[in-house]
């Protein structure tokens, strides 16, 4: 079967739902609400599984094909032949494009499904459903271009619909009258323009030393340029390939530090948690923020040229370490701040920056295929966890309405009541025993315990790092500990206990429409580490010795077409690091025994408190746990913000002041003024100027003295003048007739 022609139907499909809820989807809603929803809602779902069907089609095309990667053509997008320059419009499809591509529409199309009845009664619900689909638009343009060029449009587009998504709901205000949405968006897109602003870096250094943009040819003419040793050429400077590969890298990096939440660029993303909750869970955990890790894994030929150059960076790393140790300080620090929230729904944005943490940190240390196992687990788990979270939120809004309704006065804790806020919560199990189930199930993955898919994907990466980077792992086998250890303080405080509000007492459990897309997700949740078991992968390919005649044999033998390292590996060319083939009794022992642990200690913390919503955090009554008594505002606001402002003062005074006051202005540019004015007014002016002018009339004087002396007023001069000049005419004319 080839189905590669249909390629281009996976933008048409999305593009198609854009148009009829952007152009005609409002005037149903209008006309009549109940089936204007659904025409708005089932329309943009629909598209969106059409492209999940037309991705089926092509992971079937590339098995029958023997997974070789194919390109579509569409048209030439940018062409100046004088200059020799071509980048097309051209889509890839390969093993790790379909894959991406499966993700997107197949977890997009559920979170789809879930948001007509999220959405339900919105004033706005043709115009949210017209930017979720202009994002798969985009996303899958991201995904599925040939050339780093497409692959940026669509990294700009969902950079957009992030932004219009977060602040869906722009006129919303906090306490203050801030504009919080409003203000949330701004921050989003702003923050990711400054790593876009590496990414463009990288594309121009690309393109001057390749004179491409085309993934393969960038790939081969990087391969080749190293293996001869080449120079790169800046006008009157010159750099190594390595060196230059390295500079390419870490600006890529910076832009995986903007979409995909990464230290320091993570800010923006607890923020966006102000859009609506389907945007959290499409955007902002399954697919946009795994950007930057499909942009590294992609890239992978650069980034192990880039190793094998050499510790480049300060001469003590390689930019895949920075890599690396970019992704397990993030996981680390991301962990302990989810510590500290009561948000339900930042508790799983922290989450995500951790999880994206340790994603970040596989790719930095060569393991390209755990990477994108956890990206596809995670995006399974968290789009669970947080449409999950929506359904609480949705029950507990439910319940506040229900108490108004039947309660001729106010409850005397509602003030400050927070349907997000976990503190109001409790004892909702009883209420919501569906939602509690899979939140549950993806909580376990999370924390990762098996047999769930979190625990392969996470494991994998632990392995990988256990072999080859301790520091990476001991940072990220910390950072588990903490995960297991929030994922049971959010349980606790969500679903055990007695509710602390009456809301949450009359909270009621979500219609089929939100819950089906849930038990769906907690399937592929709880069978999700099936598709790249350890031994299973290793029992299969033992079985069949030839790995292209289009059998699955897991993510490992299927993203190893894509992921050209591995080939250059087997050349000799680049060395990859070690990849652990089977799963790692030890590492798996270790990670269960300290989620068990951190699992039991968050339980036994929470076993009494809070008893209220004004209760003190438990954590908080405990020094030992130091980091939890500082919730984020004070950390933020009383220690980063001191500490930088103290910075950013001296800086200020150095560098604006010491350096730009008294070196630059008194030193070089008031001294150099200075001496050029002397030059003008020394040399020049008294010298060129006055000398010339005094000179002239000097000589003037001199003349006319002379000439003042022969006028006497004698005849007898006069008449001696002009013999002499006769005698002289005389002679000039002998001289001539005798020449």
């Amino acid at each position: 079967m080839n189905a590669f022609g249909l390629a281009p139907l996976l933008l048409v499909f999305p593009f198609i739902g854009v148009l009829f809820n952007g152009l005609v989807g409002r005037r149903f809603v209008v006309a009549n609400r109940a089936t204007g929803e659904k025409w708005s809602g089932w329309f943009a779902s629909i598209m969106s599984l059409s492209a999940f069907l037309v991705a089926v089609l092509l992971f079937f095309s590339l098995q029958s094909n023997g997974f070789h990667a194919e390109t579509v053509r569409l048209f030439d997008w940018i062409s100046i032949p004088s200059q020799d320059v071509l980048v097309p419009w051209a889509l890839q499809v390969d093993t790790l494009s379909v894959t991406m591509m499966l993700v997107v529409t197949g977890v997009g199309s559920l979170i789809h499904i879930y948001a007509i009845g999220y959405m339900h009664g919105d004033p706005n619900f043709s115009r949210f459903f017209a930017y979720f689909s202009l994002f798969i638009f985009f996303m899958l343009i991201l995904v599925s271009g040939n050339n780093y060029l497409v692959m940026f449009v669509g990294w700009e587009g969902v950079g957009l619909c992030s932004y219009l998504l977060i602040s869906f709901w722009w006129d919303r205000t906090d306490e203050n009258g801030e504009p919080m949405n409003a203000n949330a968006g701004r921050k989003a897109f702003v923050t990711n323009r400054v790593g876009d602003f590496g990414v463009v870096l990288a594309m121009i250094l690309l393109f001057w030393t390749f004179g491409t943009l085309t993934y393969n040819e960038v790939f081969v003419g990087a391969i080749e340029m190293f293996e001869a040793g080449e120079m790169v050429h800046f006008g009157l400077f010159s750099a190594p390939i390595g060196v230059v590969l390295t500079a390419v890298t870490v600006l890529f990096l910076l832009g995986v530090a903007g979409k995909s939440a990464q230290l320091p660029l993570y800010i923006w993303l607890p923020d966006a948690m102000a859009g609506p909750t389907p945007v959290s869970a499409l955007i902002h955990a399954a697919t946009m923020v795994t950007a930057g890790i499909y942009l590294i894994v992609r890239s992978n030929v650069l980034y192990e040229l880039a190793r094998e150059a050499g510790p480049v960076i300060f001469g003590i790393m390689s930019s895949p370490d920075l890599v690396a140790y970019v992704g397990a300080a993030t996981a680390l620090i991301a962990g302990f701040i989810a510590f500290t929230q009561f948000d339900i729904k930042k508790v799983l944005a922290y989450s995500t920056v951790s999880q994206l943490g340790f994603m970040v940190a596989a790719a930095g240390t060569g393991a390209y295929v755990a990477a994108m196992f956890h990206l596809v687990t995670h995006a399974f788990f968290k789009a669970l966890l947080f449409m999950s979270a929506g359904s609480v939120i949705h029950g507990m809004e439910h319940g506040h309405h229900h108490v108004h309704e039947h309660s001729d006065h106010h409850d005397e804790d509602d003030d400050g009541f927070d349907p997000q806020d976990m503190r109001f919560m409790g004892g909702i199990r009883k209420r919501m025993p569906i939602t509690f189930i899979v939140f549950t199930v993806g909580a376990l993955a999370l924390a990762g315990f098996a047999p769930f898919a979190g625990f392969w994907s996470k494991d994998e990466i632990l392995a990988h790092g256990e072999a080859n980077f301790i520091g990476v792992y001991i940072a990220l086998l910390i950072a588990a500990l903490g995960t297991a250890f929030y994922v049971g303080r959010q349980l606790k405080m969500v679903f055990f206990a007695k509710p602390r509000h009456a809301a949450a007492e009359h909270a009621q459990e979500s219609p089929p429409l939100m819950t089906g897309p849930l038990i769906v997700l907690a399937i592929l949740t709880a069978i999700g580490g099936l598709l790249n078991l350890p031994f299973l992968t290793k029992s299969l390919a033992d079985i069949n010795e030839n790995h292209s005649t289009g059998v699955w044999l897991g993510l490992e033998s299927w993203l190893e077409h894509s992921v050209l390292a591995f080939e250059y590996t087997e050349e000799g060319i680049i060395h990859l690091p070690h990849t652990p083939i089977v799963l790692s009794l030890e590492v798996a022992l270790t990670s269960t025994l300290l989620a068990v642990l951190a699992l039991t200690a968050a339980f036994l913390v929470y076993r009494r408190r809070p008893e209220s919503a004004t209760d003190r955090d438990p954590l908080q009554r405990t020094p030992i746990w130091w980091f939890a008594v500082l919730p984020l505002n004070t950390f933020v606001m009383d220690w980063l913000r001191p500490l930088f402002n103290r910075l950013s003062k001296w800086l200020a005074f150095k560098l604006d002041w010491a350096f730009w006051h008294d070196f630059v202005h008194e030193n070089i540019i008031r001294d150099m003024f200075v001496s050029f004015a002397d030059f003008l007014s020394n040399i020049i002016d008294k010298e060129g100027v006055d000398g010339t002018v005094l000179g002239i009339g000097h000589i003037t004087r001199r003349f006319a003295g002379v000439l003042r002396t022969i006028q006497t007023g004698y005849v007898r001069n006069y008449a001696l003048s002009i013999f002499l000049g006769a005698v002289l005419l005389v002679i000039y004319f002998l001289i001539v007739a005798f020449r």
